[in-house]
Formats: C-alpha cells, sequence, structure tokens
C-alpha cells in the first residue's frame, strides 16, 4: 500500500526516479530559457563572479582628412569643474526677522508651512497660569513651555487658572 502510495505521488509531482549519475545529469533544454539557467550567490565576492563585458561600442566616423596626433599637439582636455548646487531661495522677510530673534524657520505643522519657532527664556519654570510663562503654562507639568508655538494639541492653563486644551496645527 505504501509503494502505491509513494508511486502515485511520484506521477502527480513529476518526480524523476534516477540517481545522479545513472544518465539523466543534465536536465532538457527549457523551451522558454534555452538551457540551464546558472545560479550565482548573492554574497560571492566580486573576483568570483563571472566577468560580462559590455557590448562594444560602435565606432563613430572619421574625418575624411584626420590629423596626425603627435605627443607634442596632443594636450589633455581640461578638467570640467563639479555642477554646483543650486543656490539656495531667498530669504522672505519673515525669515529674516526669525533670525534676528534667534528663532528657527522650519517647516512645521501638518499642513507643513514655514513657521519661525523660538525658544523660550523661561522654558521649565514652574507656573500655575498662563501669565507665569512667555509661552503657554503647560497643565500636566505646571511648567512653562519650552517652544514657541507648541504645535498639536496640549493641555495649558488660562490665566485664570483653568485647563484646557489648545491645539495648534
Amino acid at each position: 500500500m505504501r509503494l502505491r502510495l509513494i508511486a502515485t505521488f511520484c506521477l502527480l509531482s513529476a518526480c524523476q526516479l534516477t540517481l545522479p549519475g545513472t544518465g539523466r545529469d543534465a536536465p532538457p533544454p527549457n523551451p522558454i530559457t534555452g538551457g540551464a539557467i546558472a545560479v550565482t550567490s548573492l554574497d560571492a565576492p566580486a573576483a568570483a563572479m563571472p566577468e560580462t563585458a559590455p557590448p562594444a561600442p560602435k565606432p563613430v566616423a572619421e574625418p575624411a582628412t584626420p590629423e596626425p596626433a603627435t605627443p607634442e599637439s596632443a594636450t589633455p582636455e581640461p578638467a570640467k569643474p563639479a555642477e554646483a548646487a543650486p543656490p539656495p531661495p531667498p530669504k522672505s522677510p519673515g525669515q529674516i526677522a526669525c533670525e534676528k530673534a534667534r528663532g528657527a524657520w522650519v517647516r512645521a505643522g501638518k499642513s507643513g508651512t514655514m513657521t519661525c519657532v523660538q525658544t523660550l527664556r523661561d522654558s521649565g519654570k514652574q507656573c500655575s497660569r498662563e501669565s507665569d510663562c512667555e509661552g503657554q503654562c503647560l497643565a500636566r507639568s505646571r511648567t512653562c513651555a519650552p517652544v514657541s508655538p507648541m504645535f498639536g494639541c496640549n493641555e495649558v492653563l488660562q490665566d485664570n487658572g483653568q485647563r484646557v486644551t489648545l491645539c495648534i496645527d
């Protein structure tokens, strides 16, 4: 019963019932690939990789009367300078004012708008209302905010000490 099951499985899965070296070493040519497929490991060192030469360029037609090149008349071509990066765009008045106030001109918020973000002098100072800080008074830590504006949603304390959620995009 077992032998019959193995034979049926081999027929259905196209098993080869030959051992290596018994006459069928090379597979028949594949009509799609045209023959055996060479397998190369990606981890093989460059020296072990077969070298394939690029196709030879087509010869360019030479002028009818070529000038003979002599060592005295042959001069090397001057080296081309590397292409310089394009100059940065001019600064906007807002960016100039931001940099004068020691702020950072950055892309911020969900919209990605350029804005001036300033580090506040009283960052981390204890507070109980907004008027205690240069910027916002953070409700969770009861400390002054480190930067202004604070993007996203933040719990802050208003001037009357009431806790509110402030969302800035």
